[in-house]
């Protein structure tokens, strides 16, 4: 059976109820969505879009600290997809000035999300026809290589508990006590776990959010994973961390 690809999308919007209902939606209905955060303003989704490489942005208009608009004239560049979730009808032009993909009117409908994302794909098929994912971006795939003395060892990404830098080089902690040392540095393999629902929760260590057992409080507090070991949680982090599992 072929893996499949994943969208990496982010939902700017501060309505907790039209956040939700459009999250159930992706999550129920279009499997290779991977909704990897929600923000409700402008100040929590910059952090958001500089640590994560989406593929897709759905960006409400009116936040607590101003336009939508705003933060994609703010960015340098926008490498990512954007579907515009608004209750107004008055932005439509200025979507059309940001290059927007299409433009939702709240509530979202499944109906309409549906036409989105298919928008979405065809561009997507298009775009890729300019390189090939196989050997560029090995992101989009369950399996993971990795360089070690004996030669690349290839993982399922999902097997992969937490991930722990040693110097200019990154153990890999798997199950049944199974551990991988790749000669490569932790942050060579950040972007390509965090598109896999990983997050840095520290700088000497990246999580699988999937295999976190036990949060225990503290400064930072640390978490607890499935294979029992204990993983700190940066004072820097600990925010984004909780808002991500939920909390």
């Amino acid at each position: 059976m072929e893996d499949r690809h994943e969208i990496l999308a982010l939902i700017i919007e501060d309505d907790p109820l039209n956040s939700t209902m459009l999250k159930d939606l992706l999550n129920d209905h279009f499997p290779d969505v991977l909704v990897a955060g929600v923000a409700a303003s402008i100040g929590e989704a910059k952090p958001l879009l500089r640590r994560l490489n989406i593929d897709l942005l759905f960006l409400d208009i009116e936040l607590p600290d101003g336009k939508g608009f705003d933060l994609l004239s703010a960015m340098p560049e926008v490498h990512f997809e954007v579907i515009v979730t608004t209750s107004h009808s008055t932005y439509a032009l200025d979507a059309i000035r940001h290059s927007a993909l299409d433009y939702l009117i709240k509530p979202v409908t499944l109906e309409d999300l549906a036409k989105a994302m298919v928008r979405f794909t065809q561009k997507a098929a298009k775009n890729q026809t300019r390189k090939s994912p196989l050997f560029n971006d090995w992101s989009l795939f369950h399996r993971l290589p990795l360089p070690a003395a004996e030669g690349i060892i290839f993982i399922n990404t999902d097997d992969v508990i937490h991930a722990e830098a040693e110097g200019s080089y990154t153990v890999f902690y798997l199950p049944n006590e199974r551990k991988i040392m790749a000669s490569k540095p932790l942050c060579d393999f950040e972007e390509r776990l965090i598109r896999r629902n990983f997050f840095r929760i520290h700088n000497s260590h990246i999580i699988n959010l999937g295999q976190v057992a036990k949060y225990v409080r503290g400064e930072g507090g640390h978490v607890i994973m499935t294979n029992n070991s204990s993983v700190p949680v940066s004072r820097s982090r600990k925010e984004e961390f909780l808002r991500l599992v939920g909390f």
